[in-house]
């Protein structure tokens, strides 16, 4: 294998590669701290049955798994260092105190993480991509792994046993390392590293399917982790100090025996040596009774189960709690649990010494407890005292398990307090908020975040609602510029377009008009009229793809290439096709218009036309309207090489013409319900008698009363040509919105109707209706605004029948005086209500009524004939 790939083993980052640095180190960390606290707590290393289990092999194993080889092999080292710190001042028996070695210790541990690791990297592509065959990889790598450890642990012991001087016996070798022992350990270690690698593994597949934590959750996240490492190091200094109570207790009771049986032995020696004095017995009275005197001092002595006194004398053990030791030496008891035999240096020793008790007769290595004993010599006498680690822990359990779940209790009450304080302080604060920047991203500006404490969110909300204070300021700057630049727009393209009514005042032979109100600042409509040759005057109107600027700047292309087509005397068809190849180039935003155009012959009544992709126009001829679907070609401005055909038709004197766009037909309600070729078609035919500057304003007030509640999604132009008429007369006022105009107004009535030879009693009627239109503007449109607005009045004088129709506007509070019910006919002027009565005689005395509201204008249109 290349050193590339072998340095790629060792250097491999596990299957949390990709996880920040901070979180992998605090990982590791917590890895780590776990193995060292069951190491200090004494859950490291526990028997079941026949079977000794590392239970720190399987952290150790998870860490390879998990951050690699490295990783794991420095936590493997630490692990192994408490290890042997353990393993040399407080094994648990026999098979514990070989970790006293660094080989079987720091240098094993260590080589299992790193180990193990590697074999995870060799196949970390089947474990991440193949889910089940990544499992069953995990579970026979931890196989191997765990055989490797017990085997080398068994080397290691037959090794070191003859180097290093532990305080364990030497008859326990073949215990440890027998055939049955090593298969139970093999099997018993693989199923706890088998387990936790899963696990790990299984963990990390969720992870990649998790959403991204919140604040909270990952604050909680860390809480968990930082209060289970407190917990880890809590329960393992409480369970050093509580192990170093009952060992310091336990010494006491020890050297407490030891001092009493001193004393019990001084005190016979005395009554001995008195009673020889005074009874003058012989040599075997008095050894006889010497030996009945001392053989029960050691016997029955309140040291408890599992603890063992002697007391010797000459070195040969006179008397003990167990039996089987009275007759044998004293030494060879005291060194058969003693790795290198008794010492002479014993009875110096201030503290017990570890000693295995029951030595002498060992079955199966849990035979061999720890226990721990201190020896003493007064005179001829040596004495003993011994503890199992089962007596001198004897109530540990109770108190590690009261502890731990007072512990636990407390770190829980902690985590729930700080989690409860991170809601209220932190996350409630971060909500509202991120709340309120969603409603201000959304575009709602007139928000602001109201949080006030603690000082770090005031100070966070001061500086969004000063940047928000701020962007409003650039907005409404930004969007003057942008109005004054609109509004440029749109006088550019109104100032394009006709709009002086009539626009031929010398031809008699018909009356056109024409109006258009776009959907936005600018639109994509335009409609188009001028005379062509001595009796001919060229219609047009189009509907360019969009809204807006860019439509509007289209349109304008649009209308030059048409219009310079049309002015150069070609035919119309030909006209249409050059101005739609000159619309193709350069297209690259791919705008496209429709268009209707048509030559009218005013002095025979020919009409000749062209409809490129547009809505049918309607004609009324003989008081009936009626659809001219003659198609011409496709809209222009998509295909350079489209071809273009014309129609002709002759109207006769009182046929009128409407040319609109689909934002008549295709205008919404606000249930979002069109408004429809068939609503138009008999809209028409309704008003079959209007003239066409009365038809464009009746059919858009009907447009307004249809969409009322709905914006207005689309451009509205209308052109109407009635053949056969002589144009309107009309004319526009002006004024302030006060009383003092009521007479203008009036004048200006009167001077049309005077030249069209009104009767006396029309100008009656009209003079009671303009006049309670006025008035009411004047008291109520402009009533909560700083300075008075102004008033306008135009007029249209038609002939044929005589009429004159009016539009009021004005420019104040939205009022539509035509939606109020009519009141009941008084009986009298006493009872008359005040208001209605105006607006109910404005509706008997004129022929037609109507309001809407343009855009920021209500504007009241009114027709009287006579």
């Amino acid at each position: 294998m290349a050193k590339g790939a072998v340095k790629k083993l060792f250097t491999w980052k596990g299957l949390m590669a990709d996880s920040p640095t901070p979180i992998r180190r605090t990982a590791i960390g917590l890895l780590a701290l776990i193995c060292c606290a069951m190491v200090a707590t004494q859950t490291s290393y526990f028997v079941v049955f026949d079977a000794h289990i590392i239970a720190v092999l399987a952290p150790i194993t998870a860490c390879g798994l998990l951050y690699g080889p490295l990783s794991a092999m420095l936590v493997g080292a630490l692990t192994g260092l408490v290890e042997m710190g353990h393993a040399l001042y407080l094994p648990l028996d026999a098979y514990e105190a070989y970790f006293a070695a660094p080989s079987n210790s720091i240098l094993l541990f260590a080589f299992m993480g790193l180990l193990m690791g590697v074999l995870f990297a060799l196949v970390d592509g089947f474990i991440a991509k193949r889910r089940s065959f990544g499992i069953v990889v995990l579970i026979l790598f931890c196989l191997l792994g765990s055989a490797v450890f017990s085997i080398l642990f068994s080397v290691l012991v037959n090794a070191i046993n003859s180097l290093m001087h532990l305080e364990v016996p030497a008859q326990l070798i073949s215990d440890i390392t027998g055939n049955r022992e090593l298969i139970n350990q093999i099997l018993a270690d693989f199923g706890l590293m088998a387990l936790l690698a899963i696990v790990g593994g299984e963990v990390v597949s969720r992870q990649g399917k998790t959403e991204e934590a919140t604040l909270r959750e990952t604050f909680q996240s860390w809480l968990a982790v930082v209060m289970i490492g407190a917990y880890l190091i809590t329960a393992s200094l409480a369970y050093t100090v509580v192990t170093a109570g009952f060992r310091a207790s336990a010494e006491k009771q020890m050297q407490s025996q030891i001092d009493y049986l001193e004393g019990q032995l001084k005190e016979r020696d005395s009554l001995l040596s008195g009673a020889q004095r005074r009874l003058k017995l012989t040599e075997g009275a008095i050894e006889e009774l010497h030996l009945s005197s001392i053989g029960g001092v050691a016997t029955g002595l309140p040291l408890g189960e599992g603890a063992v006194a002697a007391v010797a004398e000459d070195g040969t053990i006179a008397s003990s709690s167990e039996e089987s030791y009275v007759g044998q030496s004293f030494e060879d008891i005291v060194g058969s649990g003693l790795a290198r035999g008794f010492d002479e240096s014993l009875y110096q020793n201030s503290r017990s010494t570890q000693w295995y008790m029951g030595s002498q007769g060992l079955g199966y290595l849990r035979a061999a407890e720890v226990g721990y004993v201190r020896v003493s010599r007064t005179g001829k006498y040596q004495i003993m005292a011994a503890m199992s680690s089962n007596a001198m822990f004897a109530l540990r359990p109770w108190i590690m398990g009261g502890l731990s779940a007072l512990f636990a209790a407390l770190f829980a009450l902690v985590y729930a307090q700080a989690s409860i304080l991170l809601r209220e302080v932190v996350v409630h604060n971060i909500d509202e908020t991120n709340e309120t920047l969603a409603l201000i991203t959304q575009g709602d500006l007139s928000k602001s975040v109201n949080v006030n404490s603690p000082a770090e969110f005031a100070r966070l909300a001061s500086g969004i609602n000063a940047t928000v204070g701020s962007l409003k300021d650039a907005i409404a700057a930004e969007a003057a510029r942008i109005d004054r630049d609109l509004a440029t727009a749109r006088a550019i393209q109104e100032g394009a377009l006709p709009r002086t009514f009539p626009p031929f005042p010398e031809i008699q032979a018909f009356d056109v008009y024409a109006s258009m109100d776009a959907a936005r600042e600018v639109g994509g409509d335009f409609y188009d009229m001028f005379l062509v040759g001595e009796h001919t005057v060229f219609l047009l109107i189009a509907d360019v793809s969009g809204k807006g600027i860019p439509a509007s700047l289209f349109m304008m292309a649009a209308k030059t290439q048409i219009s310079n087509a049309v002015s150069a005397g070609m035919e119309l068809s030909e006209a249409i096709k050059t101005a739609n190849w000159h619309l193709c180039q350069g297209n690259e935003a791919g705008m496209f218009v429709t268009v209707w155009a048509a030559l009218f012959d005013y002095e025979t009544g020919e009409l000749t036309y062209v409809n490129a992709g547009h809505n049918f126009p309607l004609l009324r001829h003989n008081g009936t309207w009626q659809w001219l679907r003659e198609k011409g070609g496709l809209f222009l401005g998509a295909f350079d090489s489209a071809k273009f055909r014309s129609s002709s038709i002759t109207l006769e004197p009182g046929d009128e013409l409407l040319l609109y766009t689909d934002g008549v037909n295709e205008a919404f309600s606000a249930a979002d319900e069109q408004y429809g070729d068939d609503r138009l078609e008999a809209f028409l035919n309704n008003h079959a008698e209007l003239h066409p500057r009365a038809l464009s304003d009746a059919l858009r007030a009907d447009l307004a009363r249809w969409a009322k509640g709905a914006e207005q999604s689309d451009d509205i132009t209308m052109l109407a040509l009635e053949y056969g008429v002589p144009p309107q007369a009309t004319g526009s006022l002006t004024v302030p919105a006060k009383m003092e105009h009521l007479d203008d107004v009036l004048n200006l009535v009167h001077g049309e109707l005077a030249q069209r030879n009104c009767p006396i009693s029309v100008q009656s009627q009209l003079d009671i209706v303009v006049e309670e239109l006025f008035v009411n503007i004047c008291s109520y449109a402009y009533e909560d605004a700083e300075k008075v607005g102004d008033c306008r009045i135009d007029y249209v004088y038609n002939t044929n029948p005589s009429s004159l129709s009016l539009a009021i506007t004005d420019w104040g509070v939205p009022f539509d005086p035509l939606e109020h019910q009519d009141p009941d006919k008084p009986h009298s002027a006493e009872d008359a209500a005040i208001g209605g009565l105006g607006i109910m005689m404005v509706k008997r005395m004129c022929d037609d009524v109507s309001y809407h509201r343009d855009g920021d204008a209500n504007v009241v249109l009114l027709r009287k004939d006579w």
